[in-house]
């Protein structure tokens, strides 16, 4: 137990450099970040041991857009963090839950995630637009998790002004395993509030003045923003450590995709993550 605690203790600079960059990629990666967390759940399931601390850390690295809706693509490096106490508290990535709720696979409690920002200066497109600050979100989860299943929703309110009411479906299933290699395919949609969405997506009067590329005066309504499709891999190199890949394919719907900034010669509706990434257990 003692040097369980020593190790989370030493992550702690490792996870306030998560959260500086995620704040500097966007919201985009921790989608994908996500995603890997989600397949490492049915793919590496059982191996922790629930009764003490436990951690798995890791470095990732990858392409994805500029900002959700571009179609400008970087490679981008991150840490991959997941920390538990027991079955109850867990880190993963930027999202702290709390199970205060468990029968069978079914489990269910409150949320707190750290939602990170998007810089204008990210982009060309987004120049003129001013940035999005980063917000924590207050919310609850429900998981039904079998051995090679897993479905998920999650509500998040954000503490801002301009970031309010969020859904978030997900779903995946083992589809292969074969030796030392396993692989899992999962589906997920986001759904946003009128008001996150017109952040997120829309161009107001004075955001269209001063745009540097002249984008045009979008206002945005609640629904579905996107739809996404990843399958993730891993490895078993040795009893603490897998190499994971994954590849994500998304499409914007709703006012995400009719927005300027996703229109052709500016953005585009479909949204590609490719990445890789070594990840190990204490």
């Amino acid at each position: 137990m003692l040097n369980k605690a020593l190790t989370v203790i030493l992550l702690i600079p490792l996870i306030s450099s998560t959260a500086t960059a995620q704040s500097f990629i966007g919201d985009g990666i921790s989608t994908a970040v996500e995603a890997v967390q989600q397949g490492l759940d049915l793919i590496w399931p059982d191996e922790l041991n629930l009764e003490d601390v436990n951690a798995r850390a890791g470095i990732g690295f990858g392409t994805t857009p500029d900002y959700v809706g571009s179609d400008d693509y970087r490679l981008r490096v991150v840490p991959l963090i997941d920390i538990r106490y027991k079955d109850i508290w867990r880190l993963n990535g930027s999202v702290l839950t709390l199970t205060a709720y468990k029968n069978g696979k079914l489990e269910a409690g409150p949320l707190l995630n750290y939602r990170p920002g998007r810089s204008e200066g990210r982009n060309p497109a987004l120049e003129g637009l001013g940035s999005i600050g980063s917000v924590f979100q207050l919310g609850a989860f429900t998981q039904y998790k079998s051995k090679t299943a897993l479905f998920a929703i999650d509500y998040r309110y954000g503490l801002s002004e301009n970031i309010r009411h969020s859904v978030r479906v997900m779903a995946g299933h083992g589809i292969y395993k074969n030796g030392n290699f396993y692989a899992m395919l999962g589906a997920r949609a986001k759904w946003l509030s009128k008001v996150t969405m017109q952040t997120a997506y829309g161009i107001t009067e004075e955001q269209s003045e001063s745009s540097a590329i002249g984008l045009p005066v979008f206002e945005a309504n609640a629904g579905f923003s996107e739809v996404a499709a990843n399958l993730v891999g891993a490895y078993r190199l040795n009893e603490k450590a897998r190499l994971l890949t994954l590849v994500s394919y998304g499409h914007l719907l709703g006012s995400a995709r009719n927005s300027p900034l996703a229109a052709a010669g500016v953005g585009s509706g479909s949204q590609f993550a490719i990445g890789a990434g070594l990840v190990f257990s204490f």
